[in-house]
């Protein structure tokens, strides 16, 4: 999928979400929750649920099951922290902001060695960047890099870790624009 495809899919996101207020939200806190409930769930869920739980929004992911049955281009094949945080941004940021945070977050994803993030310390997780947001290249790129199975427990290990690494780099970069806010409001 490329960007312009991402983009119609979050233009049509913003048609059907009411915009939330931005706040600051700690992002050593979001990614800790993100992780715990990729473990409950999934990725996406992960992502978007900590920010609801978390960062107080009303949105969540019984909103982004509902969305995503009507998006013009399925993004199933895009890793779900990815596709939590552009409803996250959907949702939050002023819609002039949206495309460079898309930009933003898929830079980080793919030219990163991820996970960053510490889980479950009884793994030693590999850090790898590799270089596509699409789900299954992540992760054969990961475990070719890694020399780890795609079916281990680490391979869960380190999705859970990258679903709170997106989480943190997400608060992050809605953290920029909370403070531009109260800049702009001074």
């Amino acid at each position: 999928m490329n960007l312009k495809e991402i983009m119609e899919n979050i233009r049509f996101i913003l048609n059907r979400v009411e915009k939330e207020e931005l706040i600051h939200v700690e992002p050593k806190t979001i990614a800790q929750r993100a992780y715990e409930l990729y473990w409950k769930q999934n990725c996406e869920y992960g992502v978007v649920n900590s920010f609801s739980e978390v960062g107080g929004l009303k949105f969540n992911y019984f909103k982004v099951l509902e969305i995503s049955k009507e998006l013009p281009h399925k993004w199933n094949k895009i890793c779900g922290a990815i596709t939590g945080a552009f409803y996250i941004f959907a949702v939050t940021l002023p819609e002039e902001a949206i495309e460079s945070a898309v930009k933003e977050i898929i830079e980080f994803h793919n030219n990163t060695k991820l996970p960053i993030f510490i889980g479950n310390k009884e793994f030693e997780i590999p850090k790898v960047a590799v270089g596509s947001i699409l789900c299954r290249d992540s992760i054969i790129n990961w475990s070719k890099a890694a020399g780890i199975h795609p079916r281990a427990l680490e391979r869960s290990e380190r999705c859970a870790r990258i679903t709170g690494d997106i989480a943190f780099k997400t608060a992050q970069i809605l953290n920029k624009h909370v403070g531009a806010l109260t800049e702009a409001n001074i």
